[in-house]
């Protein structure tokens, strides 16, 4: 394996002090894709793969989110719920831009041996989501590498109630799936997803963007592990922690658009490993 491929992710798993411009990886289009992103993604690596994926292209940024888990009535399909069309009419009507992408998402886990893991118990903490994206044709085959870690909300009225996550994220080559295998990083699932975006206020301060997620068995998305649910999330993102306050409060004042359809709330930290371990256990 080259040296330096592992030195970068180790730098990348250790770095937690620079600031960088922040950016909405999950709802990225052909007007906001980072400059080093808009060629064709079997082309981003052709020389130096050091130069390529330098620290200065690592995105870091706060992300403030609720969560909720649409499920349709007497568990008919999404496609033949009234319900859920009419769910997704109003936001479409609340939102200034939408589009639809599809990705796959490996999520590993690193593995360090018990006599490491005895004096370096740090070390289980480096988990990282791999995203390659499949649609639209602008970002397929792009890939991104990303670490998620827990991020100090001030106390404010609006403490405990949204959920907040430091996101460093990494534009990579596909070949890092394989990399990180021989480098001790352990896959634990892989999930197809189709998405849905909405953006509020899109292009401004406080853009909201609305996540409707499902979740297929294959890549072709033709088998969804549950026909009858979506989860739906709200999301604001931020690279300046002075706006955190107005962002909380936009989120959950947004969210009463959703109801009687959805209860969107701060989850706790395990759920989305619940629901991976629920989906990945339907295969």
């Amino acid at each position: 394996m080259n040296k330096n491929f592992a030195q970068i992710l180790e730098d990348f798993v250790s770095d937690g002090k620079r600031k960088h411009r922040g950016h909405d990886g999950d709802c990225m289009n052909e007007e906001n894709i980072p400059h080093f992103m808009k060629q064709d993604g079997s082309n981003l690596f052709n020389d130096d793969i050091g130069k390529k994926l330098g620290k200065e292209n690592i995105l870091k940024y706060t992300e403030y989110s609720l969560s909720s888990l649409y499920m349709s009535d007497n568990q008919i399909s999404l496609e033949e719920d009234p319900k859920y069309e009419t769910f997704i009419n109003i936001i479409t009507k609340a939102s200034d831009v939408n589009n639809e992408y599809k990705w796959v998402d490996d999520y590993f886990k690193y593995e360090v041996k018990e006599e490491l893991n005895i004096l370096t118990p740090q070390s289980q903490d480096r988990d990282f989501l791999f995203r390659k994206y499949l649609q639209p044709s602008q970002l397929k085959n792009i890939c991104l590498l990303r670490k998620y870690e827990q991020a100090a909300i001030s106390k404010t009225p609006e403490k405990n109630k949204v959920d907040a996550k430091i996101v460093s994220e990494y534009i990579v080559h596909d070949s890092y799936r394989k990399i990180m295998k021989a480098i001790n990083f352990k896959l634990s699932h892989r999930i197809f997803t189709q998405v849905r975006t909405f953006h509020s206020k899109y292009g401004n301060s406080d853009d909201i963007v609305i996540l409707v997620m499902r979740y297929y068995k294959d890549e072709n998305f033709l088998h969804p592990l549950f026909h009858d649910r979506a989860l739906v999330q709200i999301k604001s993102y931020l690279n300046d922690n002075k706006y955190a306050d107005m962002t909380q409060k936009n989120l959950l004042n947004y969210t009463e658009i959703f109801k009687p359809y959805v209860s969107l709330r701060k989850v706790e930290n395990n759920f989305m490993e619940q629901i991976k371990d629920r989906y990945y256990g339907a295969f």
